[in-house]
């Protein structure tokens, strides 16, 4: 056991987590061979310098983790502390553990969706922009996302944990499963799933979410059900995605400028607001 910042990081919990990643690696792998053949295998050179960059970003948010935990369980404690109702733990002990757990994977896809709605928005959309910077959509693309995102991606998470008095067990299952498929829907392959598309989110409707096309900005912002984006006016799928990836500004494949570029699109914003507000020379 180590302990980081008061966090007990579990070795046999790291070894867990280890052989998850070896298992997804697997199954993705798979699926992109059986779908791809041969063309699975061959990564061009594009595809090396993106799988460069999100390996590094798992590497850096992976060490950054415990900064995180401080962070996310500091504000379960003042949520915690503010008498706000939740569900007692003991409120599941009716049915199996399954249950809860296939509830909490509905509702925080339901918070999800909003999540990831907000972070489209001009506010927060430098630190999701990171995310969308991969112009070589593959399964990795899930590791590049700046710590910032991180933060408030596992801040929800745990809020709805505590309110929804969800066991570890439940919370255990919920991660592996979103996991695995946040893994899937970014594996560069076209699969779309037919009568079940508005229950579980397919890779072709995922890349639409990443394309550089204007008619798919915003669009298909549901991590697991795009029942959600139906509802919601922010379905996008009409076919097969061959519209590159990405975004207009894109910082592009270097690390550092992907780690400040939310900072310096947040000060490009300030300084427009300014430039706005500032009395105007007239002219003669």
């Amino acid at each position: 056991m180590i302990d980081v910042l008061g966090y007990s990081v579990n070795l046999e919990e790291g070894q867990a987590l280890l052989s998850m990643y070896f298992i997804i690696f697997a199954v993705v792998t798979l699926i992109a061979y059986l779908k791809r053949r041969g063309d699975a295998l061959r990564w061009r050179p594009e595809m090396v310098k993106s799988a460069r960059v999100n390996w590094t970003f798992l590497v850096l948010n992976g060490a950054l983790a415990p900064f995180v935990v401080w962070i996310v369980f500091a504000v379960d404690g003042a949520f915690k502390a503010s008498g706000i109702p939740t569900i007692p733990e003991s409120f599941w002990a009716f049915a199996p553990g399954i249950v809860p757990a296939i509830i909490a994977l509905i509702v925080a896809d339901f918070v999800d969706y909003w999540s990831h709605r907000l972070r489209h928005t001009p506010l927060l959309w430098p630190i999701h922009a990171i995310h969308h910077s991969d112009t070589q959509m593959n399964y990795m693309t899930w590791y590049r996302a700046h710590i910032l995102e991180q933060v408030v991606i596992q801040a929800g998470y745990v809020l709805l944990a505590t309110l929804m008095g969800a066991s570890p067990a439940a919370v255990g299952i919920l991660v592996f499963l979103r996991a695995m498929h946040q893994h899937y829907v970014h594996t560069e392959v076209d699969i779309h799933h037919g009568p079940f598309s508005l229950v579980l989110a397919s890779p072709r409707f995922h890349r639409w979410h990443h394309a550089d096309d204007p008619a798919a900005y915003d669009k298909n912002l549901a991590n697991i059900m795009p029942l959600w984006d139906r509802l919601f006016g922010t379905y996008y799928c009409p076919g097969k995605c061959d519209a590159p990836m990405g975004f207009p500004g894109n910082p592009g494949e270097n690390v550092v400028q992907l780690l400040v570029f939310p900072f310096t699109e947040w000060g490009r914003m300030i300084r427009q607001k300014l430039d706005r507000k500032a009395p105007q020379t007239p002219t003669v």
